[in-house]
């Protein structure tokens, strides 16, 4: 063991020893909240209407802010920049803690999905380049609370992801789940990876597919190069600081890769994915072996990350404006909405009753029930954003943030709303919701805003 090693976990044991609280991570430490991803804190809070603080300005474009507490339990904001850099904030006056870069011998890597926090304080991300044209090579990082590197997996067969790792506790057992593409370009498959954090290593424990894609689907030749060209536009996108929008103003219709999302049942734990190559469906996690317990096909289209909702249902959005529930533990699907738009941002739930979808440059309410458009009398409850997000909505117990052309803030009915006009999102991050109901979010310069959950 090296010798900052040695001192650090000396440290850490004091800290554990001293009652800190290290084990009391908020709930917003995953990407869209929890492992679930319903995009919701059982909290009351106020409106956003003017900053609490700014950070300084980093090149931040589809990396969301996650909470983790320190070994004071005070909250610090994590967060990825496609300048390579792992970022710790003070939740206190938004200064900053620390900074990690990665990357070696000239070739930076980017960090454009969220990184997730253990109850442990410790902090996974994923860290990817471009290997050459075409493909790329992600990399699942560990950081400890300090900022110090402890491991790094790089995923094999040519693995890549922009999606979010979650973590999950299980027992003694701290789990990483991501999501990964691997194989060449031209016969790409999706695998979810399940790996253990050993201390001071990563052990793969297992990874599996969701099922085979049909020739029709993942195609050769000029469909082949297609994909790579595809690829290739989708990593010139989300990499490029500040983000470049259309001609008109609009976002372009690109995914990033869909993140798990993860609920427990007992002694088992369900993985629910809808991903972008060809298949949606639903692993099962019990007495260390994974399987498949169902999936289904569909024709290259793109998703949103999965919710879990604690109704049992699995619900993401598609390109083509479709919302779409499914029962996680059989695979029925139980309705689809039209929202009008493309859905790019994970929907998120209330209540256990309602489903808040942002498509474009609206947010709309949906019955977690019958997947109908909630209506007020003969009102639908329907309101138009200034400006377009791909941003997923966070939820507390009484108010709905969208960080679009500016932070919006709404109740549950929608019939209170605050506008803070001076903040500007980039359009690609989410909100996330401290434990106090503070809201942390990227405004397009690249700068966190926090607000103050006032009531």
């Amino acid at each position: 063991m090296t010798r900052w090693r040695l001192e650090i976990g000396m440290i850490w044991m004091t800290a554990l020893i001293a009652g800190c609280s290290v084990h009391a991570v908020p709930q917003w430490g995953q990407f869209h909240g929890d492992p679930a991803s319903r995009g919701f804190q059982q909290v009351e809070s106020g409106f956003a209407l003017s900053s609490a603080w700014k950070s300084k300005a980093y090149e931040i474009t589809t990396s969301s802010p996650v909470i983790g507490k320190d070994t004071e339990g005070k909250e610090t904001i994590y967060i990825g920049t496609t300048g390579a850099l792992l970022v710790a904030l003070s939740a206190e006056d938004g200064s900053e803690k620390w900074r990690r870069a990665f990357g070696s011998l000239g070739t930076p890597a980017h960090l454009v999905s969220s990184p997730a926090v253990s109850k442990m304080g410790d902090i996974y991300v994923v860290a990817s380049h471009r290997v050459d044209h075409g493909r790329l090579q992600s990399t699942l990082c560990k950081v400890d609370p300090f900022g110090n590197p402890v491991w790094s997996y790089s995923f094999p067969d040519h693995g890549f992801t922009t999606g979010s790792p979650k973590v999950v506790q299980r027992g003694d057992d701290t789990l990483i789940f991501t999501y990964v593409y691997v194989g060449p370009v031209g016969d790409l498959r999706g695998e979810l990876f399940v790996l253990r954090d050993e201390g001071y290593r990563a052990e793969l424990l297992q990874r599996k597919a969701l099922g085979a894609c049909r020739d029709d689907i993942t195609g050769s030749g000029s469909g082949r190069d297609d994909r790579l060209d595809s690829l290739d536009a989708v990593w010139d996108f989300i990499t490029a600081f500040p983000i470049e929008r259309q001609r008109d103003g609009t976002l372009p219709n690109q995914f990033l890769d869909p993140t798990v999302a993860i609920v427990s049942q007992g002694e088992r734990l369900l993985i629910a994915i809808a991903d972008n190559l060809c298949r949606l469906g639903v692993y099962e996690w019990q007495e260390g072996q994974l399987s498949v317990l169902w999936g289904l096909e569909h024709a290259f289209e793109k998703h949103s990350s999965t919710a879990l909702l604690s109704s049992g249902l699995m619900v993401f959005g598609r390109r083509d404006g479709k919302v779409l529930a499914h029962d996680v533990d059989t695979g029925a699907k139980m309705w689809e909405y039209d929202a009008g738009q493309p859905v790019m941002a994970t929907p998120a739930e209330a209540r256990a009753r309602l489903i808040f979808v942002v498509s474009k440059d609206n947010i709309q309410v949906v019955n977690a029930a019958d997947g109908t458009l909630v209506h007020d009398g003969t009102f639908p409850r329907k309101l138009k954003l200034r400006g377009q997000t791909f941003a997923s909505p966070a939820v507390t117990t009484n108010r709905v943030y969208v960080p679009a052309w500016e932070m919006l803030t709404v109740t549950h009915d929608f019939r209170t709303r605050s506008h803070d006009t001076n903040f500007h999102g980039n359009g690609l991050s989410s909100a996330a919701i401290g434990d106090d109901g503070a809201v942390y979010a990227v405004a397009i310069d690249g700068t966190v805003w926090k607000y103050l959950s006032t009531r």
